[in-house]
């Protein structure tokens, strides 16, 4: 892009020798110059995009709130297999400490 910007003003002043004649230093301020014509150029650009219309941020709130609801759902069927699981788990371990204790009293006799 800078390339461009940059072809762009040597165009403007007529041609390509006026630059090449030009010293390091007079180069290096129409450079920066040329940096920030696009600096500036990339702020009004964002500036554009960060500025939605009022139907863009409704549209956004709308997919938003579709995805907040699906993402609840998702998170209740979690939470439901979550105390499946813990239940079963408690049960496998009573069944466990059951069996435990059986064998230490077949060992025993």
């Amino acid at each position: 892009m800078k390339s461009h910007h940059h072809n762009n003003a040597m165009t403007a002043t007529g041609s390509d020798n006026s630059y090449s004649s030009l010293n390091d230093e007079e180069k290096h301020v129409a450079n920066m110059c040329f940096m920030t014509i696009e600096s500036e150029n990339e702020v009004q650009s964002l500036y554009d995009k960060s500025n939605p219309t009022y139907n863009e941020l409704h549209n956004s709130l709308e997919s938003l709130y579709d995805e907040l609801k699906k993402l609840g759902l998702k998170y209740s069927l979690l939470k439901k297999n979550h105390a499946c699981l813990f239940v079963e788990k408690k049960t496998l371990e009573n069944k466990t400490c059951i069996g435990i204790d059986e064998n230490k009293k077949v060992n025993q006799l």
